[in-house]
């Protein structure tokens, strides 16, 4: 145990570091990374600890910003990680989930945080809204225009135009 750490943050850490993390490495399909913002965020929180204490959101204020940690650092690299995944047995399997992530990191922060909790997690409406501290309205409105945009995407052809329906 930490000297001179607050009980209550280590729960904190151990309850929630794990799911953090996943949900880090879904979003930026990169082990180091997710560790390192993961672990920025908890320090962030740590830092603050005396504002997040008491709150019940506490555990999706730390994963909303690891969540923004990782986006920064994704885009400040410059080459994606496509070519460890073509080395995959089933290629077309692996490049059909990176064309996915691919496709989910363009949308907009707030419709990428629903659906990695709502679909990867495993969490209802409900609680994504608490971790993302709005409406479950607007959770399930962020999911229909994700759901919408990937759809788009994911049917074009690669000359940009749409297949007849």
């Amino acid at each position: 145990m930490m000297a001179g750490v607050d009980p209550a943050f280590l729960a904190l850490y151990e309850r929630e570091f794990r799911p953090v993390y996943r949900t880090v490495l879904l979003l930026c399909r990169n082990a180091h990374l997710a560790e390192e913002a993961t672990q920025e965020a908890f320090v962030r929180a740590l830092e603050r600890w005396k504002r997040l204490r008491d709150q019940p959101w506490a555990g999706g204020w730390v994963t909303t910003t690891a969540m923004n940690l990782a986006r920064r650092a994704v885009r400040r690299r410059a080459e994606p990680e496509a070519a460890a995944a073509a080395d995959t047995p089933d290629a077309s399997d692996a490049e059909a989930a990176l064309d996915l992530w691919r496709s989910v990191a363009r949308l907009p922060l707030r419709q990428q945080q629903a659906l990695v909790l709502h679909y990867r997690l495993g969490l209802s409406t409900a609680e994504a809204a608490t971790v993302m501290r709005c409406a479950e309205g607007t959770v399930r409105g962020y999911l229909t225009r994700a759901r919408e945009t990937l759809r788009d995407r994911l049917l074009e052809e690669p000359d940009g135009t749409r297949p007849a329906r």
